[in-house]
């Protein structure tokens, strides 16, 4: 959990963040602005051109300001950061709202997880209230796919078998297939839920092929 003291007495605070976790960044990065303190965004890769609609898309750098004096890692979990604001009575106004409800949407799929429930359409209903742009959201996170999705879905689509009796699905993916897609790993991850769509599956596994068969995630029916 982010420590409200530690941001209120930092100077310059730098923002870590990857893909997967850069409308968490961006809903933070506002809140930050909104203190008058000097803040970084900062990735160790490129942000998906499809977020490009949130804001701050533009700032995130490659380089660790020296000047900062506190490095936040945030994560992708969607109310834990909307948790931090509400115990902090930290008002939620649109870009936060905005940035927060596209985090939702992709941690679960668009609603399509497993685990989604009664909380996480709760949440999503409050951040609607809260002036969130769902519809531009829905637009740039699930009309526009890149053409790096259709082909990593051909790979994983044809690398995988069937064991115990149609029961298990095992995935397989190497670093080959990932500079061919021009994928990242994490980019594979929301795919494996398809498997679950064929009948009698219960279980799904990722393995990288070129690192001995490695168990990258495994995913059981809940």
């Amino acid at each position: 959990m982010i420590n409200i003291q530690t941001i209120k007495e930092a100077k310059h605070i730098c923002i870590k963040t990857q893909s997967d976790s850069f409308s968490n960044a961006s809903a933070l990065y506002t809140y930050i602005l909104t203190l008058h303190k000097k803040v970084s965004l900062v990735s160790s890769e490129s942000i998906d051109t499809k977020f490009s609609f949130l804001p701050w898309f533009d700032k995130v750098r490659e380089m660790t300001p020296s000047s900062a004096d506190v490095i936040l890692d945030v994560n992708s979990k969607t109310k834990e950061l909307y948790d931090f604001f509400a115990i902090n009575d930290i008002k939620i106004n649109k870009k936060m709202a905005t940035s927060l409800y596209a985090s939702l949407l992709m941690e679960y799929n668009n609603f399509h997880k497993r685990d989604t429930n009664e909380t996480v359409f709760t949440l999503a209903s409050e951040l609607i209230t809260l002036n969130a742009e769902y519809k531009l959201c829905r637009e740039y996170l699930n009309n526009r796919v890149g053409l790096y999705e259709f082909r990593l879905k051909s790979i994983l689509f044809k690398n995988f078998i069937l064991t115990d009796n149609a029961r298990a699905v095992e995935v397989f993916i190497c670093n080959d297939d990932l500079r061919q897609t021009g994928a990242i790993l994490s980019d594979v991850y929301p795919l494996l839920e398809e498997f679950f769509t064929l009948v009698h599956v219960k279980e799904v596994t990722l393995k990288k092929s070129d690192e001995k068969n490695k168990i990258l995630i495994n995913l059981k029916e809940k």
